[in-house]
C-alpha cells in the first residue's frame, strides 16, 4: 500500500488522453474538467441506453462505505441519489460476498473459534497463501492489517 501511496510515478491529478488510444499521451486536467466528463458521458449513455447502465458496487475496502464521483461533482441537480443509483448493489448482494465470507473462515478461522481479521497486527508469524494485503485490498481491508 505504501508503494503505491508514495511511488513517484504515481498519479496525482487527471489525466485525458491526447494521442490515438495506446500511443500513450496524455495531458493534465483540471478535476472540475474530468467531472464534467463524467458526467457529460454518463448523461449521453443514460439518453442513449435508458437508466439501467449505471449499476454501483461496493469497491471501496470498508465494507457498506460508497462514494460516486458524479454525485461529489453534482452534475445531476434536482435528481436525487436514490434515482441515479437505484441499481446499487450494497456489501452482501455483490457477486462475491458468498466467496469471501466462506473464505474468510479457512483463513482466519470460524466466527466462534478464530480470531478477527483485525487481530492480524498482533501477529508475530502470518503466512498467506495467493493472498498480499500489501498489494490487494482483500476484501474489507487489507491496507489496514499492515503498519
Amino acid at each position: 500500500m505504501r508503494r503505491r501511496v508514495y511511488n513517484p510515478d504515481r498519479l496525482k491529478y487527471p489525466m485525458k488522453r491526447v494521442g490515438a488510444r495506446g500511443e500513450g499521451k496524455f495531458e493534465r486536467i483540471s478535476w472540475e474538467e474530468a467531472y464534467d466528463i463524467i458526467a457529460t458521458n454518463m448523461q449521453r449513455l443514460i439518453k442513449e441506453y435508458g437508466q439501467r447502465i449505471h449499476l454501483s458496487e461496493l469497491w471501496h475496502r470498508y465494507a457498506g462505505w460508497h462514494h460516486d464521483p458524479l454525485l461529489a461533482a453534482g452534475k445531476y441537480p434536482g435528481r436525487s441519489p436514490d434515482e441515479l443509483l437505484r441499481r446499487y448493489l450494497n456489501h452482501y448482494g455483490d457477486y462475491s460476498s458468498a466467496q469471501i465470507a466462506e473464505g474468510l473462515n479457512y483463513t482466519y478461522g470460524g466466527w466462534a473459534d478464530g480470531n478477527s481479521p483485525s487481530d492480524i497486527e498482533n501477529s508475530k508469524l502470518v503466512v498467506l497463501f495467493g493472498n498480499n494485503p500489501g498489494e490487494t485490498r482483500m476484501s474489507g481491508g487489507g491496507g489496514d492489517l499492515l503498519s
